[in-house]
């Protein structure tokens, strides 16, 4: 026991506690991370409810977060992929004996004329402010159509409803006139 009782009173060696230098960088370097993720999960958490402010707006005009979803996945697959989900999807219907597999056949043949359907992806491109890089090429009469397209969908995104959109964010908040126009404002 006296040998115990010798240890506890001798001293430690000097610098038996320090760090170091690497020691002291590698803790540093974690507390900062930690404080770093700490920060951006906070962050996340901000952006989070605004999605979700974003979302209940939409909800009252009849869109869910699964439209969402799935104007994504339309704008990161190209139609084959899509059209291949869809087929996957009415085959697992008919399985499944749902109606949605009776319904119709949408997949058949595209017979959209090439202009026209010019014309729908210039105008999606510009409702979406999408750069405008015509894929048709100006001197053929599909790309003057896709840019006819980008003209139109870009002066939609340009519209000033303000007046339209407040006058429907009043009915839906649940305005005394529940019979009023929303877009009236607008049009006028």
């Amino acid at each position: 026991m006296a040998s115990r009782a010798a240890k506890k009173d001798t001293p430690a060696p000097a610098g038996h506690n320090v760090q170091s230098e690497a020691d002291m960088f590698k803790e540093q370097r974690f507390l900062n991370a930690v404080r770093q993720i700490k920060d951006f999960k906070s962050e996340i958490g901000e952006a989070m409810g605004e999605i979700n402010e974003v979302y209940k707006s939409l909800k009252p005009l009849g869109f869910t977060k699964g439209d969402v979803k799935w104007a994504f996945e339309l704008e990161e697959k190209d139609a084959g992929a899509v059209i291949s989900t869809m087929q996957r999807r009415i085959k697992i219907a008919k399985m499944m004996g749902h109606g949605v597999a009776r319904q119709f056949d949408m997949f058949d043949e595209d017979r959209t004329p090439l202009e026209d359907r010019a014309y729908e992806e210039g105008l999606a491109a510009g409702k979406m402010r999408k750069d405008a890089n015509n894929p048709y090429g100006m001197d053929s009469p599909a790309g003057q159509r896709w840019q006819t397209g980008m003209n139109d969908g870009t002066a939609f995104a340009n519209m000033d409803l303000s007046d339209a959109m407040t006058a429907a964010d009043e009915l839906i908040k649940g305005s005394d006139d529940g019979d009023a126009d929303p877009f009236a404002a607008a049009a006028e």
